[in-house]
């Protein structure tokens, strides 16, 4: 496979490269690139938002550690600070804007010796008022130039500081190789990106660029190669549209799926984010055959009314979305669905917000995720007059959250003794009692007790034995631990 980096933003061809050295005298290892010296440094990085900014972040302190960075696990500790930020949501949004201005207090601290950079979705859209407004900001850059952020970093160091790189990724085929640099059994695998729907509140096609997708036989060898050399046993195929996969080199994700079916050690398959309207029925029919294919699925529908999905430009009707979702129900029985719900869009009555609530007991979604409708800037809904206060939205999503959690609780409680096996992720303690956590094929967290307290069960696969239930959360009981690696499925 071709691993020249040319899919998320080229080097420059002509630009200095990192050179590795040793320190005779003091036996440490150095790097230098053009006329700096970079001695051993540590990077912290904040992400905010979705699997594909975290698919980016892994990128970006993979291609750090050739410049000599290893990563901060306290911010204090750092010699550079990067914010990989998204556009999407309200909430991450302000979120990072005070962590960007707290960064000035840390900077004094280290008495401008710390270097800070801000990257994804808002440096793409706002990098160059970013660099304006913060003075403690050194450069920020768009999610297609994370490849090049060793020439960022290298120019920031040479004393060429406050600059912004927004430029989109002209090269004609998008490929990758997937960067992993934290030790897990999981991997987020990016097989397209960008996005050619343009709902009218989104704002990922401005910050993402149009789709493009990498070739099935690279995806494959990469996936093979990460479950060879370095245990993956889980990935998720990732995409702002991942359904639209492959359409410009006559592939599909239904045929991806099929070709990674037959990969030796990889034991499940997860996919997000799909558009219902690109639900075809090859992929509802790989659901009903494919062994390694996760029996759960994220369909975010936005709204059960028919005329809100029509200002959002959806392209879909509700009555095409229940039936995607009954033809997956008949090719695979055991799925379940989960959704985002978009409350209180631009001029939505209270009509169309009861359309929304009816379609929760239509659809009885496992999970929702829920936000209040908040503007975009540059997106079409950011350009129309609306009339509703922040006070209905509010409302609106209490009363939307209030009715799934219901269902939930009667979702769930149907799971009571019935046996999951599932990757055992990490523990936490609540109440001075310390459980082990891992997903159900599923996607549903189940917390259960260890039969032995001081055994290590991190990443091992386990079959467990849920024993109650809330809307929220399973509980369970240990059956039996399989280990890290399972016998092949046939």
């Amino acid at each position: 496979m071709d691993t020249t980096p040319s899919g998320l933003g080229l080097r420059d061809a002509d630009g200095p490269t990192e050179e590795w050295f040793t320190d005779q005298t003091t036996g440490q290892r150095f790097v230098k690139m053009g006329d700096i010296v970079f001695p051993p440094r540590k990077v912290w990085m904040k992400t905010y938002g979705c699997q594909m900014n975290y698919h980016d972040t892994d990128r970006i302190i993979d291609h750090l550690k050739s410049l000599n960075f290893t990563q901060a696990l306290e911010v204090e500790d750092a010699d550079l600070v990067l914010f990989n930020t998204c556009a999407v949501r309200d909430l991450a949004n302000n979120k990072f804007y005070s962590h960007l201005g707290n960064m000035k207090h840390q900077k004094a601290l280290k008495k401008d010796k710390l270097v800070v950079g801000v990257g994804g979705c808002v440096a793409q859209t706002e990098g160059k008022e970013l660099i304006k407004k913060y003075r403690h900001l050194d450069f920020a850059f768009g999610p297609d130039t994370i490849d090049s952020i060793n020439d960022m970093v290298y120019r920031t160091y040479a004393g060429d500081s406050k600059f912004f790189i927004n430029n989109w990724d002209r090269s004609e085929n998008f490929s990758i190789q997937t960067k992993i640099s934290h030790g897990t059994p999981q991997a987020f695998v990016n097989i397209i990106k960008g996005c050619n729907k343009y709902c009218t509140y989104c704002i990922v096609p401005y910050t993402r660029g149009k789709e493009r997708s990498r070739k099935l036989d690279e995806v494959v060898e990469d996936i093979r190669r990460l479950v060879k050399y370095q245990g993956i046993q889980e990935v998720t195929l990732l995409g702002q549209n991942v359904n639209s996969y492959g359409k410009e080199n006559g592939e599909s994700l239904a045929q991806l799926i099929l070709e990674l079916e037959k990969l030796d050690g990889l034991e499940l398959i997860r996919y997000t984010t799909s558009h219902p309207y690109d639900i075809s029925d090859d992929l509802i029919k790989v659901h009903g055959i494919s062994k390694k294919l996760s029996k759960h699925l994220h369909l975010p529908v936005q709204s059960g009314s028919n005329t809100v999905l029509k200002r959002m430009n959806r392209e879909y009707t509700i009555e095409h979305y229940l039936d995607r979702i009954a033809k997956l129900k008949e090719a695979q029985p055991e799925i379940i669905i989960s959704t985002d719900i978009i409350a209180g869009f631009l001029n939505e009555t209270d009509e169309e917000h009861q359309d929304t609530l009816k379609l929760l007991d239509t659809a009885k979604f496992d999970f929702i995720y829920s936000y209040a409708y908040s503007k975009r800037n540059k997106t079409r809904a950011a350009r129309s007059e609306d009339h509703l206060t922040k006070e209905i939205r509010s409302a609106r999503l209490r009363e939307i959250q209030l009715h799934q959690l219901d269902l939930q609780a009667v979702t769930r409680e149907k799971l009571v003794g019935k046996t999951f096996r599932i990757l055992v992720e990490g523990k936490n303690t609540f109440k001075d009692e310390t459980k082990w956590k891992g997903r159900t094929n599923c996607n549903r967290i189940i917390h259960f007790l260890p039969s032995d307290e001081d055994e290590n069960l991190q990443w091992h696969w386990v079959n467990v034995e849920v024993t109650s239930t809330t809307a929220l959360s399973c509980q369970g009981k240990f059956i039996s631990d399989l280990g890290k690696k399972l016998i092949p499925i046939q």
